[in-house]
């Protein structure tokens, strides 16, 4: 019976608990000059597009995320 005992302790005691982290990774941000000099390339829009897009935007670099977003806003907008 102590042995039943003993083995339900043991066991208890064996347990572990895993936890999960997260790793998040920093986009790199690029200058907007450059975006807009590759757009072709990377978003397959003209330079011009990127003025429109980036109109109203203060910063000066951003990732390539963050342009696609912009740019597939701007794409999608209504002309008036």
């Amino acid at each position: 019976m102590s042995n039943a005992k003993t083995n339900k302790k043991v066991m208890e005691s064996e347990k572990t608990t895993v936890t999960a982290t997260k790793t998040i990774k920093k986009e790199t941000e690029f200058p907007l000059n450059e975006l807009k000099k590759h757009s072709r390339e990377i978003f397959g829009v003209k330079p011009e597009v990127l003025d429109g897009a980036f109109f109203n935007f203060k910063n000066k670099k951003m990732t390539k995320k963050q342009a696609d977003s912009l740019i597939q806003a701007y794409l999608k907008k209504e002309v008036k």
